[in-house]
């Protein structure tokens, strides 16, 4: 009798430390995940789980993404979850648990056969969204209306214009000045993102993209030439709006920044054209009434010397490396060529500007035509600034 009790208390014992050790080991996992979590955390991670994947295939790109640790971890809780894979394209954040991926990616499990292939069959809907260089964060949320992601264009802007919701995920934010946007930073690029992503989701995939591709390098070339990675950005911007040419882009920069460095108003037409434009037209050409318009902005880069506040517009990646890596010209002024083919005429004096302006455009009445200037077009207008420069 005591020999089957003390039997009977051996088994107990033991079944009550696996029940245990089990549950610490749940207790252990989550704890320690909640510990490991780094910097990443809160950024978004898209992840497709298609039909030909299982609990192995999927365990496998969570770990790569890093939002799983242990495969064997997720795998196990697949296991005891009593749900099937879902297939389709998800927005994941760095940081979630578990039990919070599992219950994003997966359906139920039913008892019917019938059920479970109607269930395995519903794929998620996902969006292919575009951003183009050098558009601005309305229209930018115009693509993601567009699209059918959002009811509003005004979800994605208020989101983009809450830089201090993001800033301190991205330290590359840090030059934002207080109230800024985070125009500039939403790196354009084609993104693939789940049914489930919010404006947020959008955004932190860009800026996660622009952290990406500024690399240490650049803030280092950035550094080296005196500028904060707001300053590169905000100039990268301008570029972008200028160059209808994809060569021309480190002349560009270059005369910017010669401009810059000699104390000269960079007079750059796209920086009016973002004080003025409208929903009917974001960058409108401009005319009398809307330089009228613009006077007394502090995007005015003719009336102002220096950068404007903010960037105007989202740049890609080679008109940030144009401001980093600028031609080595003395370039000071640029001209539109008559040809229509969008490229520039670029001289280093004043003089030089005038002679190929009336070469390019003869049809000015300031070069002997009949034919009035386009009010928009780099440096057009002969300021009396430049006249008293030239002398």
């Amino acid at each position: 009798m005591v020999r089957m009790l003390s039997s009977a208390l051996k088994v107990l014992s033991i079944v009550v430390l696996s029940v245990v050790v089990a549950g610490g080991s749940v207790w252990f996992f989550n704890y320690w995940q909640d510990r490991a979590r780094s910097e990443e955390i809160g950024r978004p991670v898209t992840l497709e789980v298609t039909q030909e994947d299982d609990t192995g295939t999927v365990a496998e790109k969570l770990t790569d993404a890093e939002l799983v640790q242990y495969r064997s971890y997720f795998e196990t809780r697949m296991r005891f979850s009593g749900v099937e894979l879902r297939p389709g394209v998800y927005t994941l954040r760095m940081g979630m648990s578990v039990p919070d991926i599992i219950d994003v990616i997966t359906v139920a499990d039913t008892s019917s056969p019938d059920e479970n292939t109607e269930a395995a069959a519903e794929i998620t809907q996902s969006f292919q969204v575009t951003f183009i260089e050098g558009q601005r964060i309305e229209e930018y949320a115009r693509v993601l209306q567009e699209a059918g992601m959002l009811d509003s264009a005004a979800e994605y802007i208020a989101t983009a214009n809450d830089v201090e919701g993001f800033r301190g995920n991205y330290s590359f934010l840090e030059s934002v000045p207080s109230g800024g946007s985070l125009e500039g930073f939403l790196f354009p690029d084609t993104y693939t993102v789940g049914e489930n992503a919010t404006p947020a989701d959008v955004i932190g995939l860009q800026l996660s993209n622009f952290e990406a591709q500024f690399t240490p390098e650049m803030i280092a070339q950035a550094e080296a030439r005196g500028m904060s990675i707001y300053e590169v950005v905000t100039l990268a911007s301008i570029v972008e709006r200028e160059a209808a040419i994809p060569e021309e882009r480190p002349q560009i920069a270059a005369v910017y920044l010669n401009r810059l460095e000699a104390g000269m108003p960079l007079q750059a037409d796209p920086t009016l054209q973002y004080v003025v434009g409208t929903e009917q037209e974001w960058w409108p050409v401009l005319d009398t009434a809307l330089l009228e318009q613009a006077k007394g902005s502090e995007f005015n880069t003719y009336d102002l010397q220096g950068l404007p506040p903010a960037p105007i517009a989202n740049p890609g990646f080679a008109s940030l490396q144009a401001v980093l890596q600028p031609a080595e010209v003395d370039y000071l002024y640029f001209v539109t060529a008559g040809d229509d083919t969008g490229r520039h005429v670029f001289s280093t004096t004043y003089e030089e500007h005038l002679q190929n302006t009336c070469i390019e455009h003869p049809e000015y009445e300031e070069c002997g035509g009949s034919g009035q200037r386009p009010t928009a077009s780099p440096f057009a207008g002969f300021t009396s600034w430049a006249r008293e420069v030239a002398a």
